[in-house]
């Protein structure tokens, strides 16, 4: 805001025209911007400052600070790697864990198949069996020698592919127990790995969530000793300090747009009272 603007609004005010909150809100912006604009130029600068004496014990902090913040995100670089890694390893477990499961439910679905068809091949057989000792032993075993003999021969081949049959059924169904202990072996391991790789990420993780926090906390001590050293060029501009004229000149700094901003500020928070 011009002074010509100030005045001709200064004298609309006491006729009762004027929008105090509008006033009240651009002093408020301005506020902010000159703020901004002092730790803007106290970052852009604050390296170069050493050798001005009033400014030599921010820089000293600033300094301190920033390596220290430095250190920080190092550590937490290493922490986001190792989460990352982590997290790769838990999705690897899983598709590993995965891939085991599906293949011992395929062995068991298998074994099943072959048991229920031993099943059906032992109670055949148990039927062919009872059906031929009945043709020699039973009421209808009026047959010449040699039928009996060829008879009970055969009997004697079906008792033996029983035997089998059972010797086979009883394999399958310890196969399918064992595919069972399998299984749950696969679950509880893969649980056990998972759970402590994921008790590791989370602490990780609080980690990486404090390391934020004081970075942030860093972050804004940082931005005071910019403002303050901001302020101070900025207020010293047009004095004969070699170093800050140094600097005017590297970053073509003038005091006069901060000069404006100041007194636009001012003569909004007027107008706004």
């Amino acid at each position: 805001m011009t002074t010509f603007g100030f005045i001709l609004r200064r004298i609309i005010k006491e006729i009762g025209i004027c929008n105090r909150l509008e006033h009240s809100k651009k002093a408020s912006k301005l506020s902010q911007k000159l703020t901004a604009n002092k730790v803007a130029l106290g970052a852009l600068v604050w390296t170069e400052t050493k050798k001005i004496s009033e400014l030599k014990d921010l820089y000293l902090e600033l300094r301190n600070l920033t390596k220290k913040q430095e250190d920080i995100k190092s550590a937490q670089k290493n922490i986001i790697k190792k989460n990352n890694s982590l997290k790769s390893k838990v999705e690897k477990i899983e598709s590993n864990s995965t891939k085991n499961i599906d293949q011992s439910h395929k062995e068991k679905g298998d074994l099943s198949l072959e048991l229920s068809g031993l099943k059906k091949q032992l109670q055949e057989t148990e039927e062919e069996c009872k059906k031929i000792r009945k043709q020699f032993i039973g009421p209808d075993a009026n047959q010449e020698n040699e039928k009996i003999e060829d008879l009970k021969s055969l009997y004697t081949k079906e008792r033996q592919k029983l035997v089998k049959l059972r010797l086979d059924l009883q394999e399958k169904n310890y196969h399918i127990q064992k595919s069972d202990e399998k299984l749950r072996k696969i679950l509880d391991v893969t649980k056990v790995e998972i759970s402590e790789n994921m008790n590791e990420f989370s602490k990780a993780s609080k980690n990486v969530a404090s390391h934020n926090a004081e970075i942030e906390a860093i972050e804004s001590a940082k931005e005071k000793f910019y403002k303050d050293i901001g302020s101070f060029i900025i207020e010293n501009l047009d004095k004969n300090d070699p170093n800050i004229l140094s600097l005017k000149d590297k970053y073509k700094l003038s005091s006069r747009t901060h000069k404006q901003l100041i007194q636009s500020m001012d003569h909004h928070s007027i107008l706004a009272n």
